[in-house]
């Protein structure tokens, strides 16, 4: 009997520091019908040369789009009835792929399944620290609307039929577009959590994650578009405003942060009045809870 494909499809934007060992635990699993592709996002470093030597590997170049669109740009080319967007710094633990498939052939009404994740430095090390994935139950669109615990998409596998029946990524909201896509899988379909440490979430100063701004305003329009559902549901609008909450003060408190650090020293003035209007737009309030919470320090 013929197993599924399993296709990995691997964004990546000047990555040639973590894309080899990415690969290789790919390349690792015990699986044995499982495609490879990297999708070279406008990289200038020697990220399609560390592609390129693995036979087994699949790379497609295109301009500088976005993680977003290199994750499109992979599941249009991809063939695997299965699909994992493994992030080009996370490594695969043994087993992962077909953990995660069991998963799904046994919940067979799920779109997607999601694992744990045990956080890693940028040399790999192990930190003291690893996802909880705090879910509600099964009432994942619920769960998700306080905030996204599948950490990162690697950790996750989607049944290509679901992802093939949706506009794919969104790139309007790149830092966290496959937020937005679970929520919209999870308003429609089942979603299953596989209660096992299946990736390695690479914490570095490089890291998309890092730019404050950018992802307060990605992660506060996402949960902006959910309204339109949100509104059926006073348990949803409750969940919702936390969500909101929760990424204003996650983004938006080391904005703030820098911000202040920047006024001090009367510097990056340009970067300063771009983060303000960041926060006039999405965390209106967030300033005077941050300048209340340090005078109660002080």
């Amino acid at each position: 009997m013929t197993r599924p494909m399993i296709s990995v499809i691997i964004p990546c934007h000047n990555a040639g520091r973590f894309l080899g060992e990415t690969i290789e635990s790919v390349l690792a699993q015990r699986y044995p019908n499982v495609e490879i592709i990297v999708v070279d996002d406008g990289s200038t470093d020697n990220s399609a040369a560390t592609a390129a030597r693995y036979p087994q590997v699949r790379c497609l170049r295109q301009r500088n789009a976005g993680v977003a669109a290199a994750r499109n740009t992979g599941l249009r080319h991809s063939t695997g009835a299965y699909i994992v967007f493994l992030d080009h710094d996370d490594r695969l633990l043994p087993g992962a792929l077909e953990s995660n498939l069991q998963c799904l052939i046994v919940h067979h009404d799920c779109a997607f399944v999601f694992g744990d994740v045990q956080c890693i430095d940028a040399n790999g090390a192990i930190l003291p620290h690893r996802s909880s994935s705090p879910h509600e139950g099964k009432e994942h669109y619920l769960s998700l609307l306080h905030g996204s615990y599948t950490w990162t998409p690697g950790a996750s596998m989607y049944r290509r039929d679901v992802l093939n029946a949706l506009p794919g990524f969104d790139r309007r909201v790149d830092p966290a577009c496959h937020y937005d896509l679970n929520l919209r899988i999870a308003r429609t379909y089942p979603v299953c959590h596989n209660n096992t440490v299946l990736l390695e979430y690479r914490l570095h100063s490089t890291g998309l994650s890092n730019d404050s701004a950018l992802l307060l305003r990605a992660e506060i329009t996402v949960l902006r578009w959910q309204k339109r559902w949100a509104r059926s549901d006073r348990r949803y609008m409750k969940a919702l405003r936390r969500g909101m909450r929760f990424y204003e003060d996650y983004a938006g408190t080391p904005l703030m942060t820098r911000m202040v650090a920047n006024i001090r020293k009367r510097t990056n003035w340009r970067e300063t009045w771009a983060g303000m209007l960041v926060l006039v737009q999405y965390a209106p309030l967030l300033p005077a809870r941050w300048a209340y919470r340090k005078l109660r320090l002080a």
